[in-house]
């Protein structure tokens, strides 16, 4: 019996009947909910950010270094080896299940025992018993790992971003928050983190309830762990990367300037590496494994979606990077001072950081895992010595760190790019016509974010003069898209936005809308697309 059908019966894999309709449709439903949680985590910082001081998020950078860290055990790799196997059958199923459990256990077991020396480590008394909070959220995400991959790999990301939304919403909103004003201080960012494992973990298996039963001989373990265990090395010298910094400003700054410094880096890296990233990811990859072996279909679908988010990705950093004094006022408020000279590094390696997902989730899907590693282990080299190099110069403030993570991640960009190369036959050319209009987009939204902050700045209220630069930037991004030096783009994009369905009956305002944006329809003739 094969491929998992909800709620657990098995049935042969078949092709979908247009998986660029799903696709687009997924990425739909993915980016809607990056939106509403964009704006739930803009809520969920403000009010935090004034409740709580930089030593409580500087004590939560700390143990975050183990937690995390263990957590990618936990993880093991086990979703994407649910979605990205062509057949799978119920003991690999099962399989899985098992072993996640089994290995969260161990993940939290280890760090009950550890945590006293990661006190010691970090001359920080009260971290032991925050450590060993936090390594709850252990148990519930080996757990997750198994349903998360089933539901990728039968397309409902409808299900998944509701999942996504309605468990940062309770654990964050309604526990963090709850327990902040409550007076519970520290405790109510410890509370909501585990929270929002075990709440999304219980809501995809309500969804699909796949078997649990463990598998009775060895052969399901080994394929499901193989290619786990080999994707965990990828993500282990990912999390050491993201990481690295951390634990840099740790050993040669105070617990308030790490606390400063860890707002500015998940001020950026949240929307960006956690949410778009991620809401990419768990479309991307089910997408491209499906299609894994016809490389004309890969190709052509991993350029479209390369020129696309990056159309998304990258003018979004640019504004971010130039209205970087507002948004720290406005969302974070006052006290950060230090977090507004940080947050234009940030944004630059978070545009490259998420960009580099997409070659990283094609390297997989082909299984071109010792490859990715090599990349990750370009990576983490240039990182320490970009550091090294940096520490030296510490005095003149933590941005020196931040400028040293930014270099990082041009050069894993750069390298993945190589790679993708290599994996899909691309020629220069076809990369650069895939980022020109995010270049173009990402220029026009600088200058214009620019141009209102120059008159504005000091002269209005902050919220004020961060709305203007918002509009402007909005309304630069749909002209660089109208006028985009690339016309092959506009109609791709409009290809996708056709076949997600976003663009409704003809004639309708979001039709006449999408032809003032992108311009008259042109014919082309049709081909099979992926």
């Amino acid at each position: 019996m094969t491929d998992l059908e909800p709620p657990g019966a098995a049935a042969p894999r078949r092709p979908p009947s247009n998986l660029t309709a799903q696709t687009a449709s997924g990425l739909g439903w993915s980016y809607l909910s990056v939106a509403t949680l964009v704006v739930a985590n803009l809520a969920y910082t403000a009010t935090i950010s004034r409740l709580l001081g930089p030593v409580a998020f500087g004590l939560l950078a700390m143990a975050n270094l183990v937690v995390l860290f263990v957590q990618y055990f936990a993880r093991m790799g086990l979703a994407s080896a649910m979605v990205q196997k062509p057949d799978l059958s119920d003991d690999e199923i099962r399989a899985s299940s098992t072993v996640g459990i089994v290995i969260g256990l161990i993940c939290m077991a280890c760090i009950w025992v550890l945590a006293p020396a990661m006190g010691a480590l970090f001359d920080a008394p009260t971290l032991p018993s925050i450590v060993r909070g936090l390594s709850v959220s252990c148990v519930f995400m080996g757990w997750s790992q198994t349903g998360n991959g089933l539901l990728r790999r039968h397309l409902r990301f409808r299900a998944l971003s509701l999942v996504a939304v309605c468990s940062y919403v309770f654990a964050y909103l309604v526990v963090g928050v709850g327990l902040a004003l409550l007076g519970a201080g520290l405790w109510s960012l410890v509370a909501a983190s585990v929270a929002s494992t075990a709440v999304q973990s219980v809501l995809q298996y309500a969804l699909l309830r796949h078997p649990v039963r463990p598998a009775l001989h060895w052969e399901p373990y080994r394929v499901v762990c193989g290619y786990g265990a080999r994707l965990s090395g990828a993500y282990l010298m990912d999390y050491v990367g993201s990481n690295l910094d951390t634990l840099t400003v740790t050993r040669i700054a105070s617990t308030a300037v790490l606390g400063q410094y860890s707002r500015a880096y998940y001020l950026v890296f949240q929307p960006l590496g956690n949410y778009v990233a991620q809401a990419l990811s768990t479309v991307l990859f089910s997408m491209l494994s499906r299609v894994q072996q016809d490389l004309t279909r890969l190709r052509r679908a991993f350029l479209s979606v390369l020129s696309i988010t990056s159309i998304v990705i990258f003018p979004m950093c640019a504004g971010m990077a130039v209205a970087a004094d507002e948004l720290v006022r406005v969302v974070l408020g006052p006290q950060w001072t230090l977090v507004p000279g940080l947050v234009p590094w940030f944004a630059l390696a978070g545009g490259c950081h998420v960009a580099s997902q997409m070659s990283q989730l094609l390297a997989e899907a082909r299984a071109e895992l010792n490859r990715s590693l090599a990349v990750q282990v370009v990576y983490l080299a240039a990182l320490a010595l970009l550091l090294l190099s940096a520490v030296p110069f510490r005095s003149h403030g933590v941005w020196v760190i931040a400028a040293a993570v930014a270099g990082a991640e041009v050069l894993r960009y750069l390298s993945y790019l190589r790679l993708t190369r290599r994996v899909l036959h691309l020629t220069f050319g076809e990369l650069w016509q895939a980022h020109l209009p995010a270049a173009f987009a990402s220029t026009g939204v600088a200058l214009a974010v620019a141009a209102v902050r120059a008159p504005l700045a000091g002269h209005a209220p902050a919220i004020l003069v961060l709305a203007a630069e918002i509009c402007l930037g909005v309304l630069a991004v749909v002209l660089c898209i109208r006028f985009c030096p690339v016309p092959p783009f506009r109609r791709e994009l409009r290809l996708r936005l056709d076949a997600a369905a976003l663009l409704g009956a003809s004639g309708g305002l979001r039709h006449r809308l999408a032809r003032l944006v992108l311009g008259p329809e042109v014919p082309t003739p049709e081909r099979g697309r992926p």
